[in-house]
């Protein structure tokens, strides 16, 4: 017993590791992809790319995807709000904003989640924990716009849009846990089904909006095949194992890890900056994020 726990927990902490940096380096896949595509284009293609490379788990497991009309269409919503409008907002405001305002608002997911679970689910009493979490994030955002400085950097469009992404994706959380609790499908299988839906509302959408572009840079191309496949597709699957070996909780960890490999990429690969009302902003967040999560784990992870 002695000899086999130390390799479980390095087993754990290797996967959690590897999730959190994966995670946190779509920001940085995002930005070199953007530089020869539009935001729409780098959604949909993640999106693709995520779908190909679950459609292949699929088949490799033997697993099949969801049967049934109802299954369908709720995983139709769920893309809609955890991918179609999530990627898009977090595609549209790395065009505008630097990477690591993005992933400082992005981190704001688990606590824009439980404000809709205290709203639209009833029987979530409201604790002080929650309350106090709650307005730790409130005041960090805050700090990150630092409105009494004028807004002279502050990107309304960019940050709107991150927002934006980031309602749609916790308001994805909140409407998984109502519909989807009592589902007998694998997560994979879920996962690939609902992965399928967004790239067909994609590829619906996309025509109208954009001219496809045809002399993508090499580093854009590969970031964009990085982000979908890897950032977005493998990704997903290990962060399921991850639940599946060591529980929800210390798979909602990986929030708190991702925004510094998200931020440290930024400055140290990117040249960003980052300023002393960030530095307080993101902090009072991870604040809050500690306050709820000591308490009550949840399996929040972001894009």
């Amino acid at each position: 017993m002695t000899i086999t726990e130390p390799k479980v927990v390095n087993s754990h902490t290797a996967l959690f590791l590897t999730v959190s940096v994966l995670f946190g380096g779509n920001y940085m896949w995002a930005h070199f992809a953007l530089q020869s595509f539009s935001a729409l284009e780098v959604a949909w293609g993640r999106t693709v790319l995520a779908a190909a490379t679950l459609a292949v788990v699929v088949l490799v497991t033997k697993d099949h995807y969801p049967r049934g009309k109802e299954i369908w269409i709720k995983l139709n919503v769920a893309a809609l709000l955890f991918n179609t409008v999530s990627f898009v907002g977090m595609a549209t405001a790395v065009s505008r904003i630097t990477t690591v305002q993005v992933s400082i608002w992005n981190a704001l997911v688990p606590l824009v989640t439980l404000g809709f679970v205290l709203v639209f689910i009833p029987e979530e009493n409201p604790t002080w924990r929650r309350i106090t979490g709650l307005s730790m994030g409130f005041l960090g955002a805050i700090f990150i716009a630092h409105p009494w400085s004028g807004l002279g950097d502050f990107d309304a469009f960019g940050t709107g849009a991150i927002m934006i992404g980031t309602s749609s994706y916790a308001a994805g959380l909140v409407y998984a846990r109502r519909n989807f609790a009592n589902v007998t499908d694998t997560p994979t299988s879920i996962a690939a089904g609902q992965m399928l839906c967004a790239s067909i509302h994609f590829t619906l959408i996309l025509p109208w909006f954009v001219t496809i572009t045809t002399d993508a840079s090499t580093i854009s191309i590969v970031s964009m095949l990085i982000l979908g496949i890897v950032g977005t597709g493998i990704t997903y699957i290990m962060i399921q194992t991850l639940i599946k070996q060591s529980g929800a909780g210390v798979a909602s960890d990986t929030t708190y890890v991702i925004l510094f490999v998200a931020i440290a990429l930024g400055i140290v690969v990117l040249g960003e900056e980052l300023n002393v009302w960030q530095v307080i902003g993101s902090g009072l967040i991870l604040i809050g994020l500690v306050i709820i999560n000591r308490k009550e784990k949840t399996s929040v992870i972001t894009p």
